[in-house]
């Protein structure tokens, strides 16, 4: 008879495969981080500094709208930040802070596009429009042009004629040129304001148009409508008052955020003005926490400096998406590699050792990611309570899934068994995975259906048990086919964390689940429907395969969508399994 291994050397083997599991699974996940976050070549390189940035050194914590604004040595030391950067800044108030601006600007050798905010109260217009008059006399070298009113018709603030009077009222009171800012289209909707200033400010945001331009096709999006400028009101001259980008938050149609594109909107944007002789202001110097309440992520992130003042990239050579990549990914792969250790000491041989390791590196890729992103989106002290819970329930999550996984891989008899002992731990998971995901999927898509221009898309929030579920139910399926067990059964929730679901329910999971998924392409065709759409496209013939063309540019939401669908399947295969509450 063969004679057996010594227990020892099972021992020595058993670690030997477990390390080798770990070791292997850790470089590949090594490769993939680095493969992912490489730096990106990005063209055009700019090499002299922008003309102008948005200038609002809000820090957190203060914001306009609480009245909490920054101190003057807030104010100069974000405006050194900028030496070297730019040419020059705009401000959109003459007061709240800013007045120290001008003498700042002539310190640092800046120039001043100074701006007057007007909005609904007389009194409060009254104030900025005599700050403005004041600072343009007292400063006529630093401030170099004046700005009366920022999308006030957009806002419908004010009507045309009552604007116009607070534009002559600045024209008669200082030397420097006058203009009025607003959206680009509001312009050629009131054409008897750009009668009036001396030179046109339009803004032209790609990403926020309400077809969104995607970022190759922006050079030709802004010479058209200068070029449709420049026809309207001949002979004057022309600034691009915002132009600009954001490097975090949700994708509009085929406009994708991201740093990258960011970078080079901004490269671009300084070399097309420069080939096609006009002015242009990047929108803006730095991120702004507070319109976080009013635009959610993305309009807190168009500054081409973040939060505490760095640089998001450099104006030549290749971009990093995440600077913090090496630090997420040391986090991640110790993670993998000290969960496999835990989970997978229990497992016969080296193949199944080997997918638990990769099982954990791929949540625990995904659980950094989204802790770090529940901490970059975080804003307000609010947000921060959400954040901590927001980037936690993913590692609980990863954890629960890991730990079936090595029940599954340890005892292929569970793919399709039923848990008969399922204590209160088990179906505290199944309540967590079956019901709390899947009510949070349906609250969060229909916040976008009815509301989704600024709200974030939750992928990167849902990825650990979507994808994880996933990867648990492929599992079961590949056992039970070697079992010889119904494909089905492996597909369901039963026996995955808890002992049985209603069908009934399941069923009506899993069509609301469906239902949602449509929903969410739904409503990137219902985002681009408004008064500029239908007045462009008057007809259904036009209208129709435009929409139609929306619902699936969005690749962000194409993701969401199939998430969803991906989290229905077991919901499907529960409601026919035949089980009864």
């Amino acid at each position: 008879m063969p004679r057996r291994a010594s227990p020892d050397i099972v021992a020595v083997m058993r670690l030997l495969s477990l390390v080798v599991a770990v070791a292997t699974s850790a470089a590949v996940a090594a490769l993939l981080w680095f493969f992912f976050d490489r730096p990106v070549p990005v063209e055009p390189s700019w090499n002299e500094p922008l003309r102008s940035v948005s200038f609002a050194p809000f820090r957190r914590g203060q914001s306009p709208l609480t009245k909490t604004y920054p101190t003057p040595s807030q104010v100069e030391e974000d405006m050194t930040a900028l030496v070297g950067r730019t040419r020059g800044i705009r401000t959109y108030t003459a007061r709240e802070g800013l007045d120290v601006v001008p003498d700042l600007a002539a310190k640092y050798g800046l120039k001043v596009t100074f701006g007057a905010w007007l909005g609904t109260k007389k009194e409060t217009n009254d104030l900025e429009v005599e700050a403005l008059i004041k600072a343009a006399n007292a400063h006529p070298d630093s401030i170099e042009r004046v700005i009366v009113g920022n999308e006030v018709l957009l806002r419908r603030d004010l009507p045309p004629d009552e604007l116009v009077s607070y534009i002559r009222r600045v024209k008669a009171a200082v030397k420097q040129p006058v203009s009025y800012a607003d959206v680009w289209a509001f312009y050629l909707k009131n054409p008897e304001v750009g009668r009036e200033v001396d030179y046109i400010t339009i803004h032209i945001l790609p990403f926020w148009e309400d077809e969104p331009v995607a970022i190759d096709h922006v050079e030709e999006h802004v010479v058209r409508i200068v070029d449709k400028i420049r026809e309207t009101f001949p002979g004057k001259p022309i600034l691009i008052g915002e132009a600009g980008w954001p490097s975090l938050g949700r994708d509009r149609g085929p406009a994708v955020v991201s740093t990258v594109n960011q970078a080079r909107f901004v490269r671009q944007m300084a070399d097309i003005a420069a080939r096609h002789d006009f002015d242009y202001n990047i929108v803006e110097a730095f991120d702004q926490p507070w319109k976080a309440a009013l635009e959610n992520t993305v309009g807190a992130s168009w500054g081409v400096l973040d939060i505490d003042r760095h640089a998001k990239f450099d104006m030549s050579g290749p971009v990093v998406e995440v600077a913090d990549w090496r630090l997420r990914a040391g986090l991640a792969i110790a993670a993998g590699a000290l969960v496999t250790l835990i989970f997978g000491r229990g497992l016969p041989g080296l193949g199944s050792r080997l997918v638990l390791a990769c099982l954990a590196q791929l949540l625990s890729w995904l659980a950094v990611t989204a802790a770090f992103h529940a901490d970059a989106v975080s804003f307000r002290w609010w947000q921060d309570i959400w954040a901590f819970l927001r980037g936690g329930l993913p590692v609980v999550f990863a954890l629960a899934i890991i730990e079936r996984a090595s029940v599954f891989l340890a005892d292929p008899r569970e793919t399709i068994a039923r848990l008969p002992t399922a204590g209160m731990v088990d179906r505290w998971r199944g309540a967590i995975l079956c019901l709390f995901c899947a009510l949070y999927a349906f609250v969060w898509t229909a916040l976008l259906f009815f509301d989704g221009r600024y709200r974030d898309i939750p992928v990167i929030d849902f990825a650990v048990p979507v994808f994880g579920v996933a990867v648990l139910l492929a599992i079961r399926a590949v056992q039970a086919g070697r079992l010889g067990s119904p494909l089905r059964a492996a597909f369901a929730f039963d026996g995955l964390f808890i002992e049985y679901l209603e069908p009934r329910r399941t069923a009506l999971f899993a069509r609301g689940l469906l239902l949602a998924a449509a929903a969410a392409l739904g409503s990137e065709g219902l985002a681009i429907i408004g008064e500029d759409f239908s007045k462009d496209h008057p007809t259904l013939a036009e209208q129709v395969p435009l929409i139609l063309q929306a619902m699936i540019s969005n690749r962000e939401m194409i993701l969401w969508a199939l998430m969803l669908l991906l989290m229905s399947v077991p919901y499907w295969a529960n409601r026919s399994t035949g089980h009864k509450s």
